[in-house]
């Protein structure tokens, strides 16, 4: 598939869409904010709540409605804008959130809930919408909105880029959206939908990597798009039981249900590709079904011929997503849901007139296919007792062929393929007590299956391979309690919870806590400790080992890493929308797998993709006798978007060191020692006439961190290697350091709110707008003879329309 070819097929495709808009009858409706109100403990609704609204724009318009006996309020007839929304109930917290954004053509739709009161408390301001009905909130949450997707610079509606911007979040790859999280691999990331573990679902898993292979946590977008998420969140630290298999954090998704009273569509189209949504009713009532779909289909083709450089590769990825709600008659409900993905990147061999680097002399084919399908329920037993259940298939496949085309065409080849397959389940129920006293307990199970198959030809001759496969299952039972004193002012929540991984026969028993002190109405306390375990990466069970054995391989026995967690973290919350955060973290993993004999240096905490042989850099026989650590400090400072503007401001120092089999303390690969964001935005709004407004937006991100850990190059070794690869001088571990990675990020955009009926918002992200060179990694090149350098990417513009009706 040719780069023009793409670029046509997409351009065509977008000058229909606009057409059939442009000539479409678009019904007039008035802007509408409408929600429910529900009881945190039980999931009951709240009747009589009082729900108030004020335009941030215009402080006199305040309007105040109360909750009907199906906890339901409605705000018809509303000016375009943002909102303070403050929710009021006798017995109960109080809730005030800052920014509710209503638009022209989409009706605005929450989910609040509140908490019984044991005593008079002052108000308990949300400053960011986070609600939901995750009860146990971790300490180290990180909300992340399709706001903030729509809103912050160079985050390609993208969460997970979202993530980047926060204290204790690293990451230094441009093509890819892999999350270091203090100090630990991004391959120790989990995906998560309603509850269960999911396969990887981003789109090109092997962007960005040394080896052009596939992995497990990242890639380079997101397959969801943004039109179908509800509030995510990224976990990092300790997190509650019932969710396992994780060190470095879990990402955990949420879809959101479509509009149940009106039909509403969304289009979007930019440099990057083509985003369509439809979501409306599927019959009549209030409590009628609904109906979410997303289209996504995309190239780089526009922007490889204005001459931004993606390695020159072809590439390419389209999704289709739905999500089917069917709400029930006492709450709850049933949603099903399903994601179709693939995505291929080509590189095509150049002549030999123009060949500068080694890779110039092959034709490199990825491709990878993605598929994720699922049905959750949600029932009310009784009127303190609700049960929840998720089952889930997930899947992803990728293939990579390199054959060398130029001078000796066919002497080289290098096959790759990869399956990676997840049936998973999981049952809860959450019990209420007391207002005080909740508890919640599952079983969470999942069937793995994972298989890898390599060939490498050289000159004719076939090089033994690591293929292999691995069925096994991974499970947990956990339970949590949630207490509060009678004051209020102490929280104690306390889990535990029994993880089994039937390769190797392993098992391990955690406990969870975390303690909340209320020093007085500005001023909270934390303290938070877990042990948590997860498996190694699959290819890890499947792959044979450097100077394999006989008997075959040994690492298939390797049990899980595990971990000791704690947090102590202070929050202040100020006025005018303000809050301060302060964390110290430490984190001790031990049981984490080292080579058996040689190889002092070599650890897993260093693992990211997989090393499939032949390969002079493949893993060892290992055992679990290695530790590490993960220690330091973060501060938050952050204003929401209030009266028209934003800032978020961190600084994170860390020092993530391990040992291998010499008992040796040595920097990992991800020890950049330190990190600081500074992100910050303002927005002018105008009243045109009547009902139409229009808002420019300028937005800006600034971020610094130190620079990855990098193995030194023996160059002697690669220049004689037959396998034309890198060799990399093993023995130390990550003495050399890449550079200091800075980039600015800015966006600027407009936005109109037409009448009743549409709004349209044009936009312009700039990323790494200083043309900042920041190093991906060093290699030895064959054809230069030399170690080169592989940079990250430059300036990538991305000029997007979105319209919403």
């Amino acid at each position: 598939m040719k780069l023009d070819t793409n670029s046509s097929r997409m351009l065509r495709f977008f000058t229909a869409l606009v057409t059939l808009v442009a000539f479409s009858g678009l019904s007039a409706s008035a802007q509408t904010l409408r929600g429910i109100v529900l009881d945190a403990d039980l999931g009951s609704p709240i009747t009589g709540a009082a729900v108030t609204i004020q335009q941030l724009q215009s402080p006199e318009n305040t309007l105040t409605v109360a909750t009907d006996a199906d906890g339901r309020f409605q705000f018809d007839t509303l000016r375009p804008g943002l909102y303070q929304l403050e929710l009021k109930k006798n017995d109960f917290e109080q809730l005030i959130l800052t920014q509710v954004d209503v638009t022209s053509g989409k009706e605005r739709v929450l989910e609040l809930t509140l908490r019984k009161a044991a005593t008079t408390l002052p108000d308990v301001v949300i400053t960011a919408p986070t609600w939901g009905r995750r009860s146990m909130r971790p300490l180290s949450e990180i909300p992340l909105t399709r706001e903030q997707t729509l809103r912050y610079p160079a985050v390609f509606f993208d969460p997970a880029r979202v993530a980047m911007m926060h204290a204790g979040v690293v990451n230094n790859d441009d093509q890819a959206n892999g999350l270091s999280i203090r100090g630990n691999s991004p391959g120790s990331l989990r995906w998560r939908i309603d509850g269960v573990e999911v396969t990887n679902p981003n789109h090109l898993p092997n962007a960005g990597t040394f080896s052009d292979l596939p992995v497990s946590a990242s890639g380079g977008v997101l397959m969801f798009s943004a039109q179908m998420l509800d509030n995510t969140a990224l976990l990092t630290g300790n997190y509650p039981a019932g969710m396992g298999d994780a060190q470095g954090g879990v990402m955990d998704l949420s879809l959101r249900s479509g509009n149940n009273h009106r039909h509403e569509f969304t289009l979007q189209a930019g440099l990057l590709g083509l985003d369509v949504a439809a979501e409306g009713p599927l019959g009549k009532g209030a409590n009628a079904p609904s109906y979410l779909v997303n289209y996504r289909y995309s190239t780089v083709g526009l922007l490889s011929e204005m001459g931004i450089s993606f390695g020159d590769e072809d590439i390419t990825f389209q999704d289709l997503s739905l999500n089917l709600s069917f709400p029930g008659k006492r709450g709850g409900g049933v949603t099903v849901f399903g994601l179709a993905g693939k995505n291929a990147n080509y590189f095509e061999h150049k002549d030999s007139a123009d060949i500068e680097l080694y890779k110039d002399y092959f034709d490199i084919d990825f491709a990878s296919r993605t598929g994720i399908g699922g049905v959750s329920g949600l029932v009310r037993l009784g009127s303190k007792t609700w049960l929840k259940t998720s089952a889930i298939v997930s899947g992803q496949s990728s293939e990579r062929d390199q054959t060398l085309q130029v001078e000796n065409p066919g002497g080289i080849v290098d096959e790759f393929q990869q399956e990676e397959t997840r049936i998973g389940g999981t049952i809860s129920v959450k019990h209420s007590i007391h207002p005080r006293l909740r508890f919640e307990g599952g079983i969470n199970a999942q069937d793995i299956r994972f298989e890898q198959n390599t060939a490498f030809q050289f000159g004719g001759f076939s090089f033994p391979d690591s293929s292999g496969a691995l069925h096994a299952q991974l499970g947990w039972a956990w339970l949590n309690a949630d207490w509060r004193c009678p004051s209020e002012n102490t929280a104690v929540q306390f889990g535990l919870q029994y993880t089994t991984f039937s390769q190797g026969n392993a098992s391990a028993l955690e406990p969870r806590l975390t303690v909340t002190q209320r020093l007085n109405d500005k001023h909270q306390l934390s303290f938070s400790y877990g042990l948590n375990s997860q498996v190694q990466p699959l290819w890890v069970y499947t792959q044979q080992p450097n100077f394999p054995i006989e008997t075959g391989n040994p690492n298939r026995e390797l049990g899980f890493t595990r971990a000791h967690h704690a947090g102590l973290r202070h929050t202040l919350t100020g006025e005018n929308a303000w809050s301060i955060r302060t964390e110290l973290f430490y984190q001790r993993l031990f049981d984490v797998p080292v080579s058996a004999s040689g190889l002092p240096a070599f650890s897993m905490v260093n693992a990211l993709e997989t090393q499939a042989a032949p390969n002079p850099n493949a893993y060892p026989v290992m055992v679990q006798d290695g530790i590490a650590e993960n220690k330091g400090f973060e501060i938050t400072a952050e204003r929401y978007l209030s009266l028209g503007w934003f800032m978020m401001a961190n600084v994170t120092l860390y020092d993530a060191r391990y040992q291998g089999n010499d008992g040796v303390w040595r920097n990992t690969r991800w020890n950049t020692t330190h990190m600081m964001n500074v992100l910050a935005g303002k927005e002018w709004i105008r009243e045109v006439e009547g009902d139409k407004s229009r808002t420019f937006g300028l937005n800006a991100r600034f971020g610094w961190s130190g620079g990855m850990r990098a193995m030194p190059i023996d160059t002697l070794a690669s220049q004689f290697n037959i396998l034309q690869k890198t060799v990399y001088d093993q023995s130390e571990g990550f003495t050399e350091r890449l550079p200091d990675y800075l980039r600015l990020d800015l966006r600027v955009y407009w936005k109109w709110n037409l009448g009743n009926r549409r709004n349209s918002t044009f936009g312009m992200d700039l990323q790494n707008v200083t043309l900042r060179q920041n190093v991906a990694y060093y290699y030895w090149d064959p054809h230069t003879q030399a170690v080169e350098t592989k940079y990250q990417l430059g300036l990538i513009p991305n000029i997007s329309w979105r319209l919403e009706f």
